[in-house]
């Protein structure tokens, strides 16, 4: 329990659990045409995930965002990108109510920018889980926020509640891209 109320964690049960994966499996091979694995990976015992970066290294290439879409199968049309790259203007530091999430220029870096990627923070306490009436969002015991894309009914609360804008309400249908 933390300060700001117990952490939200759910199990589900196995013979629940066992018939989900099968169903999952069967129905996006038939939805996709295409074999489909999903496992149960348990948490590793005292492994918890974090996430850093190396703010210093990023060029403004957008490269994370577009590997994030394509690993996550975000909507490609619309576009929906967990991720944003802000430009920051080198003079004025970090000030994000004055960043660019939409910069164009030609090359990156650009001269007198510095790039901020914006994705989920995985927070200890996060606030999504707190606020999702179906319990569609929570914390597993790695660490990782999670969303079961089934339970959700599409309130967006979790999206008001982030306080890094990195929440994000998919409106299509997932699909899977064709190898090439």
């Amino acid at each position: 329990m933390t300060a700001c109320g117990p952490q939200r964690l759910y199990e589900m049960p196995k013979p629940r659990l066992k018939k989900a994966i099968a169903d999952m499996e069967r129905q996006n091979a038939e939805r996709h045409g295409a074999n489909v694995t999903v496992a149960d990976t348990p948490a590793q015992p005292g492994v918890e995930f974090a996430y850093a970066l190396d703010i210093s290294r990023c060029i403004g290439c957008r490269r994370c965002v577009y590997a994030c879409v394509e690993e996550n199968n975000q909507s490609r049309n619309p576009q929906v990108q967990w991720i944003r790259v802000l430009s920051m203007e080198k003079e004025k530091g970090v000030d994000f109510a004055h960043s660019e999430p939409y910069y164009q220029p030609e090359n990156v870096p650009q001269e007198g920018h510095f790039y901020v990627p914006v994705a989920c923070q995985q927070c200890r306490n996060a606030p999504c889980t707190k606020v999702c009436p179906t319990g569609a969002t929570w914390t597993e015991r790695d660490g990782i926020v999670v969303i079961d894309y089934d339970w959700c009914i599409g309130c967006r609360y979790c999206m008001a509640a982030c306080p890094y804008g990195a929440r994000h309400f998919n409106w299509s249908e997932p699909s899977i891209p064709r190898e090439s």
